[in-house]
């Protein structure tokens, strides 16, 4: 028979859960501190690897010869540090019959400069529509899909594990982080991926990202030798508004990562916004409606921003749209601006 609880029993029970309640209460506040008390001092010049992503589709997009954007990037800027994604819906258009001249010559081109690739593999990667998924595997059942995507990530590890190129894996990209169209995100998927390629390939580290500002970063984290988290500085809202992560100072993100550690062993930047944010192409879209997410003025301040954020290792995303704006629009500011940057941080 159960017993009945008295005044006592519920003033302990009470005085019990207000201790709980202030417990986490001081918890938070903690953290919250720590997230964003602080000072943001410029890290020493030279401490700082500092690459971007390149993507032949992009670059096709903006109606740029991709081979002189890569040529310009690697002599003009100086870049030695890239991340590459290798597209299935490139590479294997057609059940076993592969393409692999595009990725081919940029690892071939890098390498001839020293330089160095976080080579990303998957279904989803870096630019729209996200999900790079042939039409034949899109015609799978989900089983047929995932099976012959496991294909496709072996083949590549297999082909460019060996390439004097290689730094390391990116598996997926932003694999459980809900944007683009893509089929429904699995964890259990991306293991089975992350497993596939540390099997194939023992020397070389496994990365995957997931997004800086929107995700607590431990789902995907404790997954990867490094995680590569996003950075974005002002983006645009559905309702047609700017968005400014204004109140994110630059240490929260390195902040952020010493919370999670052991859990999370390492983190980078493997995305940082230096682009404009437009709903339609960059083609299509005004450049006055562009300036106002990414002005020059905006990309002084965000190389500003990645100076002072902690990170040895920052990726910047948007190269290609530099290229275009100095090709396309005769404006070298972007572009000069770029140099100025890469050039102070030039591996000593």
């Amino acid at each position: 028979m159960a017993r009945r609880l008295n005044k006592r029993d519920f003033v302990f029970s009470f005085s019990h859960a207000m201790y709980v309640l202030i417990g986490i209460g001081c918890a938070a506040v903690l953290i919250v501190g720590f997230l964003w008390i602080g000072r943001s001092s410029v890290q020493t010049k030279g401490t700082i690897k500092t690459g971007v992503t390149f993507s032949i589709p992009y670059a096709k997009e903006l109606g740029l010869n991709w081979r002189e954007a890569l040529t310009a990037m690697l002599d003009d800027l100086g870049i030695r540090f890239f991340r590459i994604p290798a597209y299935w819906s490139i590479i294997e258009p057609n059940r076993d019959e592969y393409n692999w001249s595009e990725i081919d010559y940029q690892m071939n081109e890098i390498a001839a400069r020293d330089g160095s690739v976080i080579l990303a593999v998957g279904a989803k990667l870096p630019r729209w529509p996200e999900c790079w998924i042939p039409q034949w595997a899109l015609h799978q059942s989900v089983r047929g899909e995932r099976d012959a995507r496991l294909e496709f990530i072996q083949a590549v590890v297999e082909r460019y594990k060996d390439h004097p190129a290689l730094a390391a894996w990116q598996v997926e990209n932003e694999a459980l982080f809900p944007f683009g169209i893509c089929p429904k995100p699995s964890r259990a998927l991306l293991k089975q991926e992350i497993q596939l390629v540390r099997q194939i390939d023992i020397r070389h580290p496994i990365t995957t990202t997931d997004s800086g500002e929107l995700s607590t970063w431990l789902l995907t984290g404790p997954l990867v030798d490094r995680l590569g988290v996003s950075t974005y500085r002002i983006v645009s809202t559905f309702w047609g508004a700017t968005w400014e992560y204004a109140f994110i100072p630059p240490y929260w993100y390195a902040r952020h990562a010493t919370l999670l550690k052991p859990l999370v062993k390492d983190v980078y930047v493997s995305e940082f916004q230096m682009e404009p944010w437009a709903e339609d192409s960059l083609t299509i879209t005004p450049l006055r409606t562009q300036f106002e997410t990414f002005s020059i003025e905006q990309m002084r301040k965000n190389f500003s921003y990645a100076e002072r954020m902690r990170f040895n290792e920052i990726y910047f995303w948007g190269a290609e749209w530099w290229w275009w704006m100095k090709v396309k629009h005769n404006d070298d500011r972007y572009w000069e601006t770029a140099k100025e940057f890469f050039q102070a941080h030039a591996a000593q």
